[in-house]
């Protein structure tokens, strides 16, 4: 790819279309610059009715036309449509693609299997988790039970259950107050359409379980409002908690539940009885939300088909943030390498046990920790963590990607305390972490605040219980005001490592 190209996809869903729009350029994986999501309910009467009706197909291929000229008003060359549960099921089906092809555009209908691939493409990307992890995506019309470790999908399957189908299809009317029996009635029937899948996960094992889809993160906001904190995860516990309180209620009265998602008050009860239920079977105690999914493994697939292989996954997508962001390069490289020469030479010192996985969130935080001057330069860093937070960029977990958007903003103004709010959801441990990463970036940036490339190296070592950092200059230049400001923030050095900073000239040299 030499030359910059911009590709739409759309998943034409069950209960919902879902749009990105990727631009790839300088050979990157390629960067989001817009996502999209529009209700069209194809499953309301495809399992109330048996058939999908002409209100339903409709709406759909009204919104895919939408979505189809949305792309190419953002320079979409080609666009790719996938259908799936609703569009393989339909007896129907032939017109509502037909509707859709005479708006310009073909829907590829995929198998369950395929469905399943692609959302683990989506999710994990194409070198996929270190740890062995199961993965949950509750759909409209299907739920996804995807096995992963590295590249290997260990185990796929697309079971013929969702929150659409079973709100619509079961005789079980989750528009009104849903007594414990019809509840149990919905669990009895996720055990019959997951026996099978539950037994082969459970025999081959996993590590940790992920959700995806707008059930599970919807779940998630709900659990995270009542708890308090972020919705990157819910437990067991609370998931069972929180049905509890959403059956007795009314569509009308589910309106009010905080963080509710106002179009899914119909089908939360089902949604939630498939969740509850797997959780339960799987043995699984507490669930992490991606919220990526069958979209972004189109993408994935889109650069697969056409040969892409350099699949540093975070690199890239970092990268292309940093681009789409218009990032000084040179000054990010430095402050890159500024901060993992610290890391190293203090690990090495024993003045921290951080390992290699922070060590990587340390560097890509550098390269990403002014990108908020994109937007103004007054409060960059509090936009830069703002950005971070909210990218969702490729290869990241919530998880990482909120230690990355903590690192970058506190490289500078005034440094936190570990009892900053922005860490009451965290463990301790954690915490600590963050902020020792968060003050090795803001002691390299200070050594390249002129962004002159000014420290050519540094060397340090430990001296009557001060850090030593040797600065090593470029020939010709003045790091006087470096060196200055280096001292000036030796106080707040001290709070996060217990030792005071001292920098002082390479031997040999004067000012």
């Amino acid at each position: 790819m030499d030359e910059p190209e911009t590709v739409g996809f759309i998943d034409v869903g069950t209960n919902s279309v879902h749009l990105l729009v990727v631009e790839f350029h300088n050979d990157s994986m390629g960067t989001p610059i817009y996502q999209d999501k529009e209700v069209v309910r194809l499953g309301e009467s495809l399992y109330r009715d048996g058939r999908l009706d002409k209100a339903a197909i409709d709406k759909c291929s009204l919104v895919v036309s939408k979505f189809s000229q949305m792309s190419r008003g953002l320079g979409a060359s080609k666009v790719y449509a996938y259908g799936t549960c609703a569009c393989r099921e339909a007896d129907n089906r032939n017109e509502l693609l037909e509707a859709i092809r005479k708006e310009g555009l073909d829907v590829r209908v995929i198998p369950g299997l395929e469905e399943a691939r692609l959302i683990s493409l989506g999710v994990f990307g194409p070198t996929g988790p270190r740890e062995r992890t199961l993965e949950i995506d509750i759909g409209g019309g299907s739920t996804e039970i995807i096995l992963r470790q590295g590249e290997e999908n260990l185990f796929l399957d697309s079971l013929d259950m969702g929150a659409v189908r079973y709100s619509y299809g079961l005789g079980v009317d989750t528009t009104v107050p849903v007594s414990d029996r019809d509840y149990d009635a919905l669990r009895r029937h996720v055990d019959l359409a997951s026996f099978r899948a539950v037994r082969a996960v459970r025999d081959l094992g996993f590590d940790r379980a992920v959700g995806s889809s707008g059930t599970m993160i919807n779940l998630a906001e709900m659990c995270a409002a009542r708890r308090g904190g972020d919705s990157s995860y819910f437990t067991h516990d609370e998931l069972v908690k929180l049905m509890s309180e959403i059956l007795p209620m009314t569509s009308q009265q589910r309106a009010d539940i905080p963080k509710i998602n106002r179009n899914r008050v119909d089908i939360i009860v089902a949604g939630g009885a498939i969740a509850e239920e797997l959780m339960h079977l799987f043995g699984i105690e507490r669930i992490e939300i991606s919220e990526r999914g069958l979209k972004q493994g189109m993408h994935i697939e889109y650069l697969l088909r056409r040969g892409y292989t350099n699949f540093d996954v975070k690199e890239s997508s970092v990268r292309g943030l940093a681009n789409r962001c218009q990032y000084d390069r040179g000054h990010a490289e430095r402050v890159r390498e500024l901060s993992l020469a610290l890391f190293d030479g203090m690990r090495e010192l024993g003045l921290h046990r951080m390992g290699d996985d922070l060590r990587g969130l340390l560097g890509y935080a550098a390269l990403l920790h002014d990108i908020g001057e994109f937007i103004s330069y007054t409060k960059h860093h509090v936009h830069s963590y703002t950005i971070i937070l909210n990218s969702y960029m490729l290869g990241f977990d919530y998880r990482e990607l909120r230690a990355m958007a903590l690192m970058a903003k506190f490289h500078h103004k005034k440094f936190p305390n570990r009892y900053d709010r922005l860490f009451r959801d965290l463990e301790e441990a954690e915490t600590d972490d963050i902020l020792r990463c968060a003050m090795i970036l803001k002691t390299a940036n200070v050594m390249d605040r002129h962004r002159n490339g000014a420290v050519k190296e540094i060397r340090l070592s430990v001296s009557l219980g001060d850090l030593v950092v040797e600065i090593v200059p470029q020939e010709g230049t003045d790091v006087s005001m470096e060196i200055w400001r280096l001292g000036a923030m030796s106080e707040e050095f001290s709070a996060v490592f217990e030792l005071c900073l001292s920098p002082v000239l390479e031997v040999g040299r004067s000012f």
